[in-house]
């Protein structure tokens, strides 16, 4: 016979299974208990989460920005390095190039200062070590080693290549010239980049112009000094040239390209000041450099510490308070700017976590008056837009549907305090396909990790509540489903990637009803274009 239970085995251990029996239900009921509290907490907490409320107002643009406004850098060490990695006819390049205009391609940084140029199709000496600008040599405590940088040549096939590039993507070229050709009272020698000039003119090519990179670090990159009145001397004798030639006499002129403001140091400001005060009547337009930390150190939540955001605002407000104290009216650039400097951070720079501080610099930036920022870089280094092997970065991503949602004027919008959830306003580009209707492109980010709720008010008017609980935008989310440091972007969802010819997809949005808020996940970008229902904003 099958024995299957003993039943004086379950008598003799009843007694312990009662008592068990207590004990489970006394567990049981606190675990319940405390998974009750748990849900009414955390529905309690939802109930009463932050609604962040964009305030849109005003009956003129806070600010207008340079419709170039989004602008990219190719670094001069690709010109030292003959293009060595760097195909300058590559379609997809070009395409990839071609998205980010209207804007300008700025061809300068460290090696711009060192650069020769040669009426010459085959004559060249290179030196294919050249460093990036935004190196720790301008940044950095250091003095860095200025014999490892030695003069290199441009002749004037490499120079037309370039020249076409930019024509062929829709870029206006800005040009740095060399400025450490000095005659030996100190003064800028500019018998070469005369002959450039003269060369650029006979071939009709349309380019603005600079003169030298960061002249306050000098002493640390070459180990030679520039004074700040002597720079400003020097780019008047080379505005005085530039008149020379009907070509160029109304061709833009920018600097001086200093490095940024650091707290406890005031050497770039200095220069800044002096230069500004000397130079302000013959340069179109101030620039600056701007970089967060240093790449060779930089961590994931540096990229995510608002403080390190809240930076450029004070770096903005000195530079702005330079200029006016000089009394000076004219356009202040973001001359080069990234993440982080000495190349940018690797692993990185490149990666969707940097999307967030970059996003977050378009909206300040234009927020607080300046009419133009200059991404650094286009190729080359860990905070390039196109990688090595010719496909874009996350940031590209951002740069292309910022330019294909937000215009060029800045809407006065009030914003509930918060240093995670940060948000800016421009009305839309009158030349996106939302051309036929006035509407406001709210976007920014959400560096927590908790989901935010936007509500939209000032500009959407209803006499029908129904009409009002129907209120639809058109909601742009970028994120990630992969880990923070991920190659790769998702636009509501959907992994963004070239089409098989290499174009960029249609950026389709995802229609949601904006009554009373619309959300934005952790650690995601957003871009929302709100239709204007009432009679407000009439530049938009």
């Amino acid at each position: 016979m099958l024995v299957l239970f003993d039943d004086s085995a379950i008598q003799t251990h009843r007694p312990r299974l009662r008592k068990c029996g207590n004990l489970c239900t006394v567990i049981s009921v606190t675990v319940f208990f405390v998974t009750v509290m748990t849900i009414l907490a955390i529905f309690a907490l939802d109930m009463t989460q932050k609604v962040h409320v964009v305030y849109m107002e005003g009956t003129q643009p806070k600010f207008v920005t340079d419709e170039k406004f989004l602008s990219v850098a190719l670094d001069s060490s690709l010109i030292a390095s003959g293009f060595k990695h760097f195909d300058l006819k590559n379609q997809r390049v070009l395409k990839l190039m071609g998205a980010l205009a209207p804007g300008y391609l700025r061809v300068g940084g460290t090696m711009a200062d060192r650069l020769t140029f040669f009426t010459s199709k085959t004559f060249h000496f290179k030196h294919l070590r050249g460093d990036m600008d935004g190196g720790v040599c301008s940044y950095g405590p250091r003095h860095c080693d200025y014999l490892a940088k030695p003069n290199f040549t441009m002749n004037e096939h490499e120079w037309l290549q370039l020249n076409q590039l930019a024509a062929n993507t829709g870029l206006d070229m800005i040009f740095d010239l060399n400025s450490l050709k000095r005659f030996d009272n100190g003064s800028w020698d500019p018998t070469n980049a005369e002959k450039l000039i003269s060369f650029s003119n006979n071939f009709n090519l349309n380019i603005n112009w600079e003169l030298g990179n960061e002249p306050n670090s000098f002493r640390h990159q070459f180990n030679y000094d520039v004074t700040p009145s002597q720079m400003a001397a020097d780019f008047h004798t080379l505005r005085k040239i530039l008149n020379e030639y009907p070509k160029y006499a109304n061709s833009l002129l920018v600097g001086p390209d200093v490095t940024r403001p650091q707290r406890g140091k005031n050497a770039s400001e200095t220069y800044l000041k002096t230069f500004t005060g000397a130079a302000h009547d013959i340069v179109n337009a101030i620039t600056w450099h701007q970089y967060y930390f240093n790449g060779a150190v930089a961590k994931i939540p540096d990229f995510l510490d608002p403080d390190n955001f809240d930076m450029l605002q004070w770096q903005i407000n000195i530079v702005k308070d330079i200029v006016a104290q000089a009394g000076v009216d004219k356009p202040i650039w973001l001359g080069e700017t990234s993440s982080a400097y000495g190349g940018g951070a690797p692993h990185l720079s490149d990666r969707y976590i940097a999307t967030f501080i970059w996003l977050d610099k378009l909206g300040m930036a234009a927020r607080s008056g300046l009419s133009l920022v200059i991404r650094q870089s286009i190729f080359q280094g860990h905070y390039a837009l196109i990688n090595n092997y010719y496909f874009p970065t996350p940031d590209w991503w951002v740069s292309v549907l910022y330019k294909k949602l937000v215009g060029n004027k800045v809407v006065d919008c009030r914003l509930s305090q918060s240093d995670k959830v940060r948000l800016y306003c421009h009305c839309t580009n009158s030349k996106s396909y939302y051309n036929n209707m006035s509407s406001v492109t709210v976007f920014g980010v959400n560096i927590s990790n908790r989901r935010a709720r936007i509500r939209f008010e000032g500009i959407t008017v209803f006499s029908d509540p129904q009409e009002m609980q129907k209120f639809k935008v058109h909601a742009y989310i970028l994120s990630t489903v992969d880990r923070i440091d991920s190659r790769f972007i998702y636009l509501n969802d959907k992994l963004l990637e070239l089409t098989q010819t290499n174009d960029v997809p249609d950026l389709l949005p995802k229609t949601v009803i904006a009554n009373p808020y619309v959300e934005l996940p952790p650690f995601s970008l957003g871009f929302w274009v709100v239709p204007i229902t009432s009679n407000v904003l009439p530049y938009c």
